[in-house]
């Protein structure tokens, strides 16, 4: 089967309910690099049946979030029926949601997960995996020796970071920690500042930043059906390997080393011992810390940017499409 050559990428939500709308411009740039699309249409939800009738995509991806009771698929799932076109789910707030992904059961041809563990669980004939990435245009960043901050961190304070944080209060106060975000006990822990950062500003910490945490959250909206733990590592992972910055991730799962090398790419650590450990062997070595940051800003190059995504996603839909 030939590659399709006119996208439209639109949210699995509407708009009004969608935090994470830039994400989707990113997906629709990824479809852009590939060779052969002539077309990428990106449009919210509420509108993408209508904008389908008159680019006429040969593949829809929805992008996003099935969760919000208002998300309605009947008229983009109508277009794809009457067409012939595909109409692919790529969901990216796998585990925490999955009890809604009843909904998209019926609708979608294909189903794509941000979470491998995840994927193995749905009731669809055809689910795969399909990681979230980095954007080459929004988050590269050249990578010096004027970084200005030993640790950073940003992100909402779910309850389980709040537990790492203080288990490692100690070592991060000692380097002038910087952690930013929303809900953050800023007199128990007063490293950390509830201030919230634009995307687009947070890559310029992450490339100021000689080292950057990565913690997962433990906060689901709807899991109760399998009580999933989530495996892969979420888009600012990528993100910030992009900026330039070394990574300190607290391991949860390893499926983090399918991405990024220990030791030469990313460090891990899952005690306090070990974070001081890797600390203090960055904070000695900032050629070393400069060179791992390196090492993930070429492996995210190669491997990582949503380009990589679509081309996987159409590996998949293209085999799909063979063998009806």
């Amino acid at each position: 089967m030939s590659m399709p050559s006119r996208v439209l990428v639109c949210g699995a939500s509407p708009d009004n309910q969608n935090r994470n709308v830039v994400l989707r411009s990113y997906v629709a740039e990824g479809f852009w690099q590939l060779r052969g699309i002539e077309s990428v249409v990106n449009v919210p939800l509420e509108h993408a049946a209508t904008k389908a009738w008159s680019a006429r995509p040969e593949l829809v991806v929805c992008f996003g979030s099935c969760m919000p009771d208002d998300a309605d698929y009947s008229g983009i799932k109508r277009y794809c029926a009457q067409t012939g076109a595909t109409l692919v789910f790529w969901l990216h707030d796998d585990p925490y949601e999955f009890d809604f992904s009843y909904k998209i059961k019926d609708v979608a041809d294909l189903v794509f997960s941000n979470d491998k563990w995840c994927a193995e669980h749905y009731d669809h004939p055809r689910a795969f995996h399909l990681p979230l990435a980095a954007s080459e245009r929004a988050h590269w960043r050249p990578i010096s020796a004027t970084k200005d901050v030993n640790i950073f961190f940003c992100g909402v304070a779910f309850g389980n970071r709040i537990k790492l944080l203080r288990d490692l209060a100690t070592p991060l106060q000692e380097h002038a920690a910087v952690v930013l975000g929303d809900g953050w006990p800023e007199s128990e822990l007063p490293f950390c500042r509830n201030q919230r950062l634009p995307n687009n500003e947070l890559s310029d910490r992450y490339a100021r930043a000689w080292i950057t945490l990565n913690m997962g959250r433990d906060y689901h909206y709807a899991n109760d059906r399998f009580k999933l733990d989530p495996s892969t590592p979420g888009p600012r992972t990528f993100e910030a390997a992009m900026a330039g910055t070394t990574q300190l991730f607290f391991v949860e799962s390893l499926e983090i080393v399918d991405y990024y090398a220990p030791g030469t790419e990313v460090l891990l650590y899952n005690s306090v011992r070990e974070f001081r450990e890797c600390i203090e062997a960055m904070v000695g070595d900032r050629t070393r810390c400069l060179a791992i940051a390196a090492a993930a800003q070429q492996r995210t190059l190669r491997e990582h940017t949503y380009l990589h995504r679509a081309q996987t996603m159409l590996q998949h839909v293209q085999e799909w499409q063979a063998g009806r």
